[in-house]
């Protein structure tokens, strides 16, 4: 796992061509304080990014979920949440082994799960092996925009 400022980005730009394009994206994006778009497609399924609005709020956690095929790049625009995050292999619960379909793997989150806060302005990129969950509240309802870029492993 991966967590930093865009500005410091260029550093993370060799861990992979897919990583890089992901990262030159958000970059490149002037924010008009419009919702973001749902989907861009950069290549095909190999890199594509979601765009997610929403007002965070108090809800149930939600299980911690891990990847195989994608590594997750997320880049938040507007407001703040917080992340769980664990390696999955030191996970104590999983709760659904890997589902090629559902394209994911669920664990119940751990008391010692590290819990972060993401703000505006941060990218994190999530490996195969970390297991995560985001979009958590973490101070105060507010407006969130993000993108989840979605990187194919074989892509790096």
């Amino acid at each position: 796992m991966v967590i930093d400022t865009l500005q410091h980005s260029e550093t993370y730009m060799r861990l992979g061509k897919g990583i890089e394009t992901a990262l030159r994206f958000f970059q490149a994006y002037q924010d008009n304080g419009v919702d973001l778009p749902a989907k861009t497609i950069l290549d095909g399924e190999n890199i594509f990014i979601n765009g997610v609005n929403y007002t965070s709020e108090a809800k149930p956690q939600g299980q911690l979920e891990a990847h195989k095929k994608y590594i997750d790049v997320m880049y938040v625009v507007e407001g703040e949440e917080r992340f769980f995050y664990k390696p999955f292999a030191q996970v104590s619960r999983i709760t659904m082994p890997y589902c090629a379909e559902k394209e994911c793997a669920l664990a119940e989150i751990d008391a010692d799960a590290a819990q972060v806060r993401f703000s505006a302005g941060q990218f994190l990129i999530f490996f195969p092996q970390d297991a995560h969950l985001a979009a958590q509240l973490w101070d105060k309802p507010c407006k969130v925009r993000k993108f989840i870029a979605k990187v194919a492993v074989d892509k790096l």
